[in-house]
């Protein structure tokens, strides 16, 4: 199997690099910008002696809901630039009241906006967004082929200026903090305006109608009178002193303080240095935990900002249910504890237009449980316009004081490859994957492989991956493998192969109140590494959405399950047997006008659960006061009903959400979770003052309390840990 799989990939490689290149965008949408030697004054009123004579942009296309020349209302978008900015100016007519959700920071798709899209390479994959709320409020991400990456940040400028019949805005973008060539006269660009009051995206080219509007591979031109100069030498200091109570039952309060330094360095115009000397994380947003009734464990994104520039990079080998790289997984000891970081190094970016380098290397300290940590990561990328073949080497090897440990490592290799026609229809990847450990050999490997077909009206999907069971991630995500055996209390490895088939079909109505219907049918086949049988899970879905932006979806799954080990979902109750199990459920959901200062969701399921039921009942509200606050409340219910003597259980979770904007800058945002399957009731409270751009005073405050049956049936709230964090970060 593995020799087939090479030779296959071998094949599928050579018909990668032999496709041609076909005309772009870039030859019908094209916007010629000028150098200025006059001042531009960054406060959103569009009065600067540059803009008269600026070349205009205008005549943009509708996105959604369907697809149709000439959008309206209008939009104007005006460029130049000087030695050391881009400067960009928009103005967004619109005779309604603008719509704002929230004043936080990279809050956008659901408040009236306008963002700008970069790729300054031209490499139809990779880019760079900045976007700007009708309040001023600023959005800014990377774009990857897979994702769209909004917890990256950066340092640049905007203000808003409103009026009776638009609004508009400036935004200047220092060249330093983007990557670009030195011959660069002319830029991938596109523009995405949100025109929330009817529910409008429109896009300055014809992206079209089966890609999301930031796509970059749909980009026109942007065409400087003389290429800009791109900035050497550039850095980035962040320094910051956190201080911090903290208050564990049972013991003394703690004090403590430290500091710490980020630093980023352009070592060129397309490659950056990133560093971190003792960093701390304590002002990230704290997880929103779900509720998991799988038998297997779940995804939960990185929000840690040194990660994430050109995080694809290492993060997107794979697919979504087995990472080799995932670097949640770092700071973590082998009891999922997080443990302190003493530094972290990334070198990332382009060697050139078509060849993309990342470098990592992040030594993480001791704990009770795990000796330190070096972890080490080696990508490269080669683009052949959309289409790629990229490698990857990790290693994770223990050290003990400054001795590596012996027979304490794990490494990864993966090489694949993706065909991505011009038009974004047709894609098609191959990838294989090897883990390498001590006294382990064989049955080492991960293969990956698929084809998929997209239009406006139809989505057709294969796909398949082989997981062995002596695949090891020690830095990545691998789902399904570990298999728990409640029986002897022990964890089972398990290979297993993943096949999917999808056909999907979309109508998009181009009147009345329906924006779009979708139907779909899924089905998921599970084997082991014998292809003997072990999970069919098949899905029937019905979408509708909306003009007013609400929803209402339907789903019928049936699933067929051989359950290899005994499992419980009951706590305290005797495990399911392993033996077959087949049941059928339907569900519902309903979201209501995202627009309204008052909106909420339904949601509900009910039938069968291996030999038992599964109700299921959610509700969502959110209240807004324009554009300054939202409070919002989640409440979940689970009913598991099994025949004796497995058990019954209703597992239930609240959350709730208090989002105060005092302005752009001061914004307080407080968290509450109850969860009971996770024994947890937590609240996160956080201030944050931006008292200049990128820098930021946080005053952190966190209450947890571990939750557990009590006597009877009632339950005992035990205090966990309590804590108050301030910390101080300036970007220099």
């Amino acid at each position: 199997m593995e020799k087939l799989l090479t030779i296959g990939f071998l094949f599928f490689l050579s018909v990668l690099t032999a496709q041609p290149a076909v005309e772009d965008f870039k030859q019908i949408f094209r916007l010629e910008i000028s150098e200025t030697d006059m001042p531009v004054v960054i406060d959103g009123v569009l009065d600067d002696a540059v803009w008269a004579n600026a070349n205009v942009g205008s005549d943009f296309w509708q996105k959604v809901p369907f697809f149709a020349e000439g959008a309206e209302p209008r939009t104007e978008v005006m460029l130049t630039f000087d030695e050391d900015n881009l400067y960009v100016a928009a103005k967004c007519y619109q005779k309604e009241d603008v719509i704002i959700q929230s004043l936080k920071r990279d809050e956008y798709w659901d408040s009236d906006g306008i963002a700008i899209v970069l790729d300054p390479l031209n490499s139809r994959t990779n880019g760079f967004l900045f976007g700007v709320t009708a309040a001023g409020q600023q959005w800014d991400a990377l774009r990857s082929p897979e994702d769209i990456n909004s917890d990256w940040s950066n340092k640049w400028y905007s203000e808003v200026h409103i009026e009776e019949e638009f609004w508009s805005m400036e935004m200047a973008i220092p060249f330093r903090i983007l990557r670009f060539g030195k011959d660069g006269k002319e830029w991938g660009m596109n523009f995405v305006r949100n025109h929330i009051n009817e529910n409008e995206f429109h896009n300055w080219t014809a992206v079209p109608e089966s890609f999301w509007p930031p796509d970059v591979a749909f980009a026109g031109a942007l065409v400087f009178d003389k290429a800009p100069t791109p900035k050497k030498g550039n850095f980035n200091l962040i320094p910051f002193v956190t201080g911090s109570m903290n208050k564990l039952v049972g013991e003394p309060t703690e004090f403590d303080a430290s500091t710490g330094l980020d630093a980023r360095v352009s070592l060129s115009p397309t490659l950056n240095l990133d560093l971190t000397f003792n960093p701390d994380f304590s002002q990230i947003e704290v997880d929103e935990l779900v509720t998991n009734l799988t038998r297997f464990n779940i995804f939960l994104p990185e929000k840690r900002t040194f990660f994430l520039e050109n995080g694809d990079l290492f993060a997107d080998y794979g697919y979504s249910a087995v990472r080799p790289f995932f670097s949640r997984r770092i700071g973590l000891d082998s009891e999922r504890q997080a443990v302190p970081i003493l530094y972290g190094a990334r070198l990332t970016g382009n060697i050139n237009k078509t060849m993309r380098l990342g470098v990592m290397n992040i030594h993480s300290l001791k704990s009770d449980f795990s000796f330190a940590q070096n972890n080490s990561a080696l990508s490269l990328q080669k683009n052949f316009g959309r289409s790629y073949i990229r490698g990857l080497f990790l290693n994770r090897q223990a050290f003990d004081k400054a001795e590596a440990v012996d027979k304490d490592y794990g490494r990864n290799t993966s090489l694949g490859g993706a065909y991505i026609s011009d038009n974004g229809k047709i894609s098609s990847w191959a990838s294989m994957h090897h883990s390498y450990k001590p006294e382990i050999s064989g049955s080492n490997g991960f293969y990956t492989y698929g084809i998929e077909y997209r239009d406006p009206s139809w989505e057709l999907l294969l796909a398949s991956a082989t997981v062995q069971e002596n695949y090891f991630a020690d830095m990545g995500f691998v789902q399904r493998l570990e298999n728990y055996d409640a029986a002897r209390d022990t964890i089972i490895r398990v290979g297993f192969n993943d096949n999917i088939a999808r056909v999907g079909y979309r109508i998009r109505p181009k009147e009345g109140i329906v924006n779009r219907h979708e139907i779909s049918l899924t089905s998921v086949y599970y084997t082991n590494t014998d292809w003997s049988f072990n999970e069919l899970f098949s899905e029937f879905n019905y979408a509708i959405a909306f003009r007013n932006t609400s929803e209402f979806e339907l789903e019928f799954t049936y699933n067929n399950i051989e359950l290899l080990f005994p499992f419980s979902f009951v706590s305290g109750a005797e495990p399911l047997p392993a033996k077959r199990y087949k049941y059928n459920n339907v569900s519902a959901s309903y979201s209501s006008d995202e627009r309204k200062l008052v909106r909420f969701g339904l949601g509900g399921q009910t039938g069968g659960f291996y030999n038992g039921t599964l109700s299921r009942a959610e509700l969502d509200v959110n209240f807004r006061i324009q554009p300054w606050g939202n409070l919002g409340f989640g409440y979940q219910w689970n009913n598991l009903d099994f025949p004796d003597p497995y058990g019954d259980e209703i597992i239930t979770a609240l959350l709730s959400k208090l989002e105060i904007g005092f302005s752009r800058n001061l914004l307080w945002t407080t968290l509450f979770q109850y969860v009971d399957q996770n024994e947890f009731m937590g609240i996160n409270s956080r201030l944050q003052w931006r008292f200049s751009p990128m820098s930021d005073l946080y005053l952190v405050f966190v209450d947890n309390y571990d939750v557990f049956n009590g006597l009877g049936n009632g339950r005992e709230i035990k205090t966990n840990n309590r804590a108050l964090v301030l910390k101080v970060n300036y970007w220099y």
